[in-house]
């Protein structure tokens, strides 16, 4: 029965990752950090096997999802690039970024971001544009058609990204959907199909800086290395590349619904609250 649960939050946690276009790792590591602490490690030892754990087990989650969003043509290459450059400058030191500045400013940042990013998704659907939920903004063609503002707008997702992947082992997709649709506007689809590479990056950085290369606790189970365990990333990754392959289809067949936007502010309101509390 354990394994059957565990395989069942594992779908669901890909399912998130290709219907929104994130990691996963809302439903990882709770999932991780509990199944841990009923086998006797201890608070600290269990977050830090959970947290690296979870960033093995979104490789999985976030290579299904981006395969079948590029399949189905959502993928922004030219939102990808700065992105993907504050990811990798800033994974490998995402903990001693937190440590300069303290990790309470930056969690209440961005759960306030958070927040602000619900309030644009209840404002689409339930505002005077919830007719067709459509982004206003438009997209751009190339890389150098894009205002340098927004580049550094992208970069910025991208360190925020890089930081809360190496800290807590997430995929970071959360902060990028909210971002490119909250504020540049991007459909939702663009978003989470670019979203969902971003998070598969930021996972094979973490896995390399905060799962093998990380020191592993005191105690841990059979089978880590480093911060990672291998069977318990297996055992909820593989049933994440199903669940992921799913979730992209369910967003295709909903595309710009409000539906789309009323979830994914419900999302963003769970997230802001964990943060907070």
């Amino acid at each position: 029965m354990f394994y059957v649960i565990t395989a069942f939050f594992g779908f669901f946690a890909g399912f998130l990752s290709g219907f929104f276009g994130i990691g996963g790792g809302v439903v990882y590591v709770p999932t991780l950090l509990f199944i841990l602490r009923a086998r006797g490690y201890s608070p600290g030892d269990a977050m830090l096997i959970a947290t690296g754990t979870s960033l093995g087990a979104i490789l999985f989650s976030t290579t299904s999802s981006a395969w079948r969003h590029k399949k189905y043509g959502n993928v922004r290459t030219e939102t990808l690039i700065p992105i993907l450059i504050g990811v990798i400058l800033t994974s490998a030191v995402g903990v001693l970024i937190t440590n300069k500045i303290g990790g309470d400013p930056l969690r209440y940042l961005l759960a306030a971001f958070n927040l602000w990013a619900s309030y644009r998704m209840f404002k689409k659907a339930f505002g005077k544009s919830a007719e067709t939920g459509a982004a206003k903004s438009p997209l751009f063609d190339s890389l150098s058609a894009m205002p340098w503002k927004v580049k550094l707008f992208l970069f910025g997702l991208g360190i925020v990204v890089g930081v809360k992947s190496a800290m807590l082992g997430i995929g970071g997709g959360v902060f990028v959907v909210a971002g490119l649709i909250a504020v540049l506007g991007y459909p939702a689809r663009n978003a989470a199909g670019t979203s969902a590479f971003v998070a598969f990056v930021a996972a094979v950085v973490g896995v390399i800086f905060r799962g093998v290369l990380g020191e592993p606790p005191p105690s841990v189970p059979p089978g880590t290395v480093g911060t990672l365990n291998i069977p318990l990333a297996l055992l909820m990754g593989i049933p994440a590349t199903f669940g992921a392959q799913l979730g992209a289809y369910a967003h295709k067949r909903i595309g710009e619904r409000n539906l789309f936007f009323i979830l994914f502010g419900i999302l963003l309101l769970i997230v802001s609250g964990k943060m907070i509390f």
